[in-house]
């Protein structure tokens, strides 16, 4: 008999077994112990705490029989070309495949399971590919494999991923590398971390007990404790103590001992650094010290919290790689086995089509990449005003000699310089005297009129100075920056260009928050160095352009038909996200959920509600409301409602689709009846679900149709901008497509996955398709094709800039004491500035 598990709840096997009468069985086990933990067993009655130890080691375990499939019967259904054909039992079967085809990789020796399919090789692994990313941690290579049912047949995506993990050092070596600014913060960092104890006594090599424990903390007072013995938070071995009764001695009273003489009075272990704070491996109430000496990180754990920018850019650096890369890391080539295929046994030599893994379980695995259609859409061309078309290349176009098609206006608008005391980062000459900026900011000005802006007066340029961007001058800094905004406003300010001597997130949060909650003043952010920079500065000045242009309410370009047929001018477009806590951000920390939607016949502008809600909730409350405020300021500036309304949900795992339709959209319809009346004046609906976070990826099979210049050697070898696939890999109850609008620049390209959940409208597949490709050449903040459509780009970033609302809430890892709950001090739940409101004011 062969078996399968999800280390959960799940038992997969190829008999039935005897599970006795009602076909359940229960039992009593004892989970082994690590090797070095055994002991000599005490003579005589236990102590209580090592009854206390035996009780914890044991489990009860029930397995119950909950049913038999048959792969027959789901081929069968995939196979049917009956439209109403059903099985009932086909998600339970896809799960089992998934058991199955995961069973290598999660019994294998140094693999880690991160979740969701994905496993990473490890330290000692053959197949372990690392990249250093400095503080502590590591980026590995792994590989993600899932069973999809596909029209007529099952499909097994296999694809590389990567992650962030602890490095297996000595935990002294990795809290010295993680050089944490403060004990409170490195107890953050490798708080549950999983350590390996090795108890070893003085000038001995061996250990004579291995014990791996989670740690908990550094040592804190602990007032539950009876009797109570005072401990210093973040104490060392000398400054912890603690009372204990020895049970080899009888009638033994208990006595009070610090960490270091337990340890070398107990173990025969004379600490060499007793000055380090002392872990606690137990729990908050029963408190179980160790020190940080006798301990190393176990290899193969993941780091989920919040990376720095310097680690994601070198995490970015790891994983974007070559389309042929990543294809030969997982089918492999002619004379080696991909690591993919290693890893979940696919093939044990190369050349052999046998799928060793699988083959107990009654079928094979074809080991070759499948092939499917695909085809290139028709690029559409981009109109500037006074009716100039220009083509694209490559997803992309320039700005040079164009006026955008409508220009936006503005009042009064201001630039504020942002200069860190003592030295000057954005004008400095070699001499260390400060160049004035006011002819850098003339030749923008000029720009901006030249795109067709309509400029207001620019106030005095105003110059501020604030300290270092550390926490501990947060609080001075933020009156400096207030005042800024305060004196703006007393000027009557409504834009302001600020320039920053360089990107810190809590400056870039404080900026926004500002700007677009308290004070209604547009604010748009630039690094002194890159604005100054000679080299390609007019194509730097075009980019800060788009974003004058939308924030003053301008429309930078359009694409001709894009409302098309089946649509009209009076279709409304929208966009949903929710974004959720960082493992790491505060505890109770709230979901930010945003609205976004079209305004406009040109598809330009696009304003938005936002709010918090409920902590990781998915689905968005309060949506009838947010419906109600887009129709609302549709009307104002329309005079009438739209009559159709195409909804680009992103964010849902497939798992969530109907929540969609049956909590989000009920939404819209008790907003319908109260803006629209009876139910035949409603608008048509289209609901589509836009997935990013997705496998699939797609590998041209000839040059011609690749994203590359032969003559100029030059390309990503990606598949072209414009790419779609609709057949062959989708299922059979939703209509669903993959779409590569973008030019794939960095790594191998991820198509967008749309599926369509409601059709009210009645698109035609091409039509639908060719609607959202032009779409994404709609983008306000660039002059390319992006990677998914605007609805839900949108959305996206309005849920971001939320995060910059609640920046140390949201933006920042708060895993130490600290972490009881989120800051008091950003206590916005919802919506900005009335001025700001009816404007696409987070571009």
């Amino acid at each position: 008999m062969t078996w399968a598990t999800d280390y959960a709840k799940l038992i997969v096997t190829t008999k039935e077994l005897d599970l006795g009468k009602g076909n359940e069985w229960k039992e009593t086990m004892v989970v082994p112990q690590e090797p070095g933990n055994q002991q000599p067993a005490p003579q005589g009655p236990a102590p209580a705490f090592v009854q206390n130890a035996q009780a914890r080691n044991r489990v009860q375990l029930r397995v119950t029989r909950t049913g038999s499939f048959n792969i027959r019967e789901i081929i069968q259904y995939l196979q049917s070309t009956a439209p109403g054909a059903e099985y009932a039992a086909h998600g339970d079967i896809i799960q089992l495949f998934n058991i199955i085809m995961c069973k290598p990789p999660s019994g294998g020796a140094r693999v880690t399971n991160a979740g969701q399919n994905r496993f990473y090789p490890h330290e000692g692994h053959p197949g372990m590919e690392k990249y250093d990313l400095g503080s502590g941690l590591q980026a590995l290579r792994g590989y993600y494999a899932s069973v999809r049912p596909a029209v007529g047949r099952l499909l097994l995506n296999l694809n590389v991923t990567s992650g962030a993990f602890y490095k297996p050092l000595t935990l002294s070596s990795l809290l010295t590398e993680f050089r944490g600014r403060n004990n409170e913060q490195s107890e953050g960092f490798i708080r549950m971390l999983k350590v390996r104890a090795e108890y070893k006594k003085d000038k001995e090599d061996k250990p004579f007990m291995v014990k791996i424990k989670t740690i908990v903390g550094f040592a804190r007072e602990n007032l539950s404790a009876k009797p109570q013995v005072r401990v210093k938070r973040f104490g060392n071995a000398n400054e912890v103590k603690f009372q204990y009764t020895d049970s080899k001695m009888p009638n033994a009273q208990p006595r009070e001992t610090s960490v270091k003489d337990y340890f070398r009075i107990h173990h025969g272990i004379t600490l060499q650094q007793p000055g380090l704070p002392v872990l606690n491996v137990g729990t908050r109430a029963d408190p179980q010290y160790l020190p940080v000496e006798l301990c190393t990180v176990l290899p193969g754990q993941p780091f989920n919290r919040l990376l720095t920018g310097d680690q994601t850019s070198d995490m970015l650096k790891f994983a974007a790689r070559f389309p042929n890369l990543n294809a030969m890391s997982i089918a492999g080539t002619a004379q080696n086995i991909g690591n993919g295929q290693k890893l979940f046994r696919l093939r044990d030599t190369p050349g052999d089509p046998q799928v060793q893994s699988v083959q107990p379980w009654g079928f094979r695995i074809g080991v070759d990449m499948l092939t499917v259609p695909g085809r290139i859409l028709e690029k559409p061309r981009i109109s500037y005003a006074a009716n100039k078309l220009l083509n694209t290349s490559n997803g992309s176009w320039n700005l040079a000699n164009v006026k955008f098609h409508t220009g936006g206006r503005f009042g009064n608008w201001q630039v504020l310089v942002i200069n860190r005391r003592g030295k000057n980062a954005l004008y400095e000459d070699p001499r260390g005297e400060m160049a004035s900026g006011e002819p850098l900011f003339g030749r923008l000005q000029a720009e901006l009129v030249k795109y067709g802006l309509k400029m207001g007066q620019r106030v005095r340029t105003n110059t501020i100075a604030v300290d270092a961007l550390t926490m501990e001058n947060r609080a001075s800094n933020n009156r400096i920056l207030e005042k800024a905004f305060q004196d703006a406003n007393e000027l009557g300010v409504r834009l302001m260009f600020v320039i920053i001597p360089d990107y810190d997130r809590w400056l870039y949060a404080r900026i926004k928050y500002y700007g677009d909650i308290d004070y209604g003043i547009h604010t748009i952010n630039s690094i002194g160095s890159k604005l100054q920079k000679v080299n390609g500065q007019p194509m730097y000045l075009g980019n800060l352009a788009l974003k004058f242009n939308i924030k003053g309410g301008g429309v930078n370009h359009t694409v001709a038909g894009t409302l098309g047929k089946p649509l009209d001018s009076n279709t409304m477009l929208m966009g949903i996200d929710v974004t959720h806590p960082a493992p790491g951000n505060s505890e109770g920390a709230p979901s930010i959920a945003c609205v976004v939607a079209s305004t406009d016949e040109y598809i330009t502008q696009w304003p938005g509600s936002i709010r918090t809600q409920e902590s990781r909730k998915e689905m968005v409350t309060g949506l009838e409301e947010m419906v109600i405020e887009r129709l609302d300021l549709w009307v104002k500036l329309h005079k009438k409602l739209p009559s159709k309304i195409i909804l680009y949900r992103d964010g849902v795992s497939e798992g969530q689709y109907d929540q969609v339709l049956l909590q989000e959209l009920p939404s819209f319809y008790k907003a319908f009846e109260k803006k629209y009346g009876a139910e035949k004046n409603w608008p048509k609906v289209a609901v589509i679900v836009v997935g990013k976070r997705h496998h699939t990826r797609f590998y041209p099979t000839s040059q011609k149709d690749a994203d590359y210049n032969a003559q100029r050697s030059k390309g990503s070898w990606n598949p072209l901008p414009g790419t779609i696939v609709d057949r062959h890999i989708s299922g059979r109850i939703v209509r669903e497509f993959w779409l590569q609008a973008h030019q794939g620049l960095q790594g191998t390209a991820r198509p967008a996955h749309y599926v369509v959940l409601k059709d009210d409208v009645v698109f035609q597949a091409d039509e639908l398709e060719t609607f959202t490709h032009n779409m994404c050449y709609l983008f306000n903040r660039a002059t390319k094709a992006v990677s998914i459509c605007p609805p839900a780009y949108y959305a996206d970033l309005l849920c971001e800039r939320g995060r910059y609302y609640l920046h140390s809430t949201l933006n920042e890892n708060h895993d130490g004491a600290s972490s009881a709950g989120f800051d008091a001090n950003e206590n916005w739940t919802g919506g900005v500035h009335p001025r700001l409101a009816e404007s696409t004011w987070y571009i």
